[in-house]
């Protein structure tokens, strides 16, 4: 990437310059900082739009060069400290908006952020997209309502944003009514990168399942372990290929199947198995109507596979439907031939194909050129 914005100067091409603004990066895990990252390459190479990096989380290192784009860190959370270290001759800003990330304290807020972005906003005369990738929630029970301190500050980035982006359209709702205007809601595109040739069919694959993702995935085990073992048994798998932190699993624990615990692997070595798996199993249920978010799910249906959700998701408003675009452990999936879960696998990819990394890169392209 260095050498691709090397080019492009020597060449004398002028480009956008933006900065994005994120939590942290790699190799710190941080599913907003992949999604940044992925988004940075695909906004030079399809728009000629170049992106610096500033990292909000103080007390970790950066690297000056992050994938190839300059990266740097705010020093102190006030509007001055911000405002001295954003470049001067940039166009743009995307705000990378989860509110967790940006607190100090469980009951904090980060009220001098929408004031920092304001005077920017104003003073370089530049353009400002806040891309929502949670809004602030209180779980009680099985009730969900806005925590009102920091949902004050997401109010504030929304009303002085020159426009707003969504990953759920749940928080699309919620933004909707606050702003009084339509908001644009893009489901989540895979992390790891596409396939760059053609998706096999699932003849052509072995009978493994795969679970991957951060240390969350634990969930899976813990509180999913008979409804995977017995999707296993209902899909004829004989392998779960576990990727990711180990979290010290034991095999006799996986009765009539083979467990394979990869550990952390290369975006590469992830697409390769999982262009060669039957299926992925994941457990979203902390989120429900949020299936759309996660990057995981994306990319089980960016490489064909049979997504299994280890329950039903309400996530129709994202235009996912359960036993269309994925199954859960119920007594239908043992009765399921090769071309029903085919047909399963071809209607997660054709979702996908919608919000894949070219159709999201378009739309915060076009808000920053128009």
């Amino acid at each position: 990437m260095k050498e691709l914005l090397n080019s492009t100067l020597k060449a004398g091409v002028n480009f956008m310059k933006i900065v994005q603004i994120v939590p942290r990066l790699p190799p710190h895990t941080d599913g907003v900082g992949d999604y940044s990252i992925q988004l940075a390459s695909q906004l030079l190479n399809a728009h000629g739009i170049a992106t610096q990096f500033l990292v909000f989380q103080q007390g970790i290192e950066i690297e000056p060069l992050v994938a190839g784009f300059p990266a740097t860190s705010i020093s102190a959370y006030t509007p001055e400290a911000f405002l001295s270290v954003l470049p001067g001759n940039i166009d743009g800003i995307i705000l990378h908006y989860s509110n967790y990330p940006y607190l100090q304290g469980k009951i904090d807020a980060p009220f001098w952020l929408p004031t920092a972005l304001a005077m920017a906003v104003r003073q370089r005369n530049i353009k400002l997209i806040v891309m929502f990738h949670e809004l602030p929630f209180f779980n009680f029970k099985k009730l969900k309502f806005l925590n009102p301190i920091q949902s004050f500050v997401s109010r504030r980035l929304a009303k002085i944003a020159t426009t707003v982006v969504t990953d759920s359209a749940r928080f699309q709702a919620v933004l909707e009514r606050w702003l009084q205007h339509p908001v644009t809601c893009i489901p989540d595109f895979s992390t790891i990168g596409e396939p760059d040739d053609r998706i096999p069919p699932l003849s052509d694959r072995s009978r493994r399942i795969i679970v991957f993702g951060g240390s969350d995935r634990s969930r899976v085990y813990q509180n999913y372990l008979k409804a995977l073992l017995y999707s296993c048994q209902a899909l004829g798998i004989e392998e779960i290929c576990d990727i990711g932190k180990s979290l010290n699993l034991q095999p006799s624990d996986f009765p009539g199947v083979r467990l394979v615990q990869m550990g952390f692997q290369p975006a590469e070595a992830v697409r390769q198995l999982l262009l060669n798996s039957l299926a992925g199993f994941i457990d979203y249920s902390r989120f429900p109507g949020d299936l759309g978010k996660s990057s995981v799910f994306a990319a089980f249906c960016a490489h064909g596979l049979v997504p299994i959700c280890s329950c039903y998701n309400p996530s129709e408003a994202d235009g996912l439907e359960m036993h269309k675009h994925y199954l859960v452990p119920d007594r239908s999936l043992q009765n399921l031939s090769l071309t029903q879960l085919q047909t399963v696998a071809n209607n997660s990819n054709i979702w996908y194909k919608n919000h894949n990394i070219i159709q999201n890169t378009k739309v915060f392209a076009s808000y920053l050129l128009e």
